[in-house]
């Protein structure tokens, strides 16, 4: 999933950047993390990221769109259809669901070790007395400042769930969306 992290630019206060492919982490829904999406569906994630970028939302961005040349089936698009790699770019690749799996395997070992790493390395915070506690606080701060910002823009998100988020407070997989008609 990860290729490579950079800084944004020299000096300090110089947030880190990831370059990510999307479907390419293994779990039982990845359809087995083959890395490939439907060409429709990578233009839907450049529209949906680009617009709220535009709109001061904070989004993972697409980075690059590769066509595969390959014929892909899906069960849910019409099928065969071209097939393509997508990259993302992004402040951090950890997911919210990230620690639920670690709770849920009883990793408690690897589950701190991920909150420290994530406090220092994304979230540029100390790790304090409390470390969970420090990570659970600014993440959900983030996230109800990324769904108020969905409010504002007019933004639906289908598939916005605990995997589709970043602890950064940035979303993406943008399958199913839509602005809506009108706002009042």
């Amino acid at each position: 999933f990860l290729f490579a992290q950079l800084r944004e630019c020299a000096g300090a206060g110089a947030r880190l950047l990831d370059l990510g492919t999307k479907g390419s982490g293994l779990t039982p829904w990845s359809r087995t993390a083959d890395g490939r999406l439907t060409l429709k569906g990578a233009m839907r994630e450049i529209l949906a990221t680009e617009m709220l970028e535009a709109l001061g939302v904070t989004t993972s961005r697409t980075f690059s769109v590769i066509e595969t040349g390959e014929d892909l089936v899906r069960g849910d698009e019409p099928s065969p259809t071209r097939s393509a790699v997508l990259v993302r770019l992004g402040h951090g690749h950890i997911r919210i669901g990230s620690f639920q799996r670690l709770a849920y395997l009883g990793g408690e070992e690897n589950l701190a070790r991920l909150v420290n790493y994530s406090l220092r390395h994304l979230l540029e915070k100390a790790p304090g007395e409390n470390p969970a506690l420090t990570l659970l606080e600014t993440v959900v701060e983030r996230a109800a400042d990324l769904a108020a910002s969905y409010m504002v823009a007019g933004f639906v998100h289908g598939v916005l769930n605990s995997d589709n988020i970043a602890i950064t407070a940035e979303s993406f997989d943008y399958g199913p969306w839509r602005f809506t008609p009108s706002w009042t």
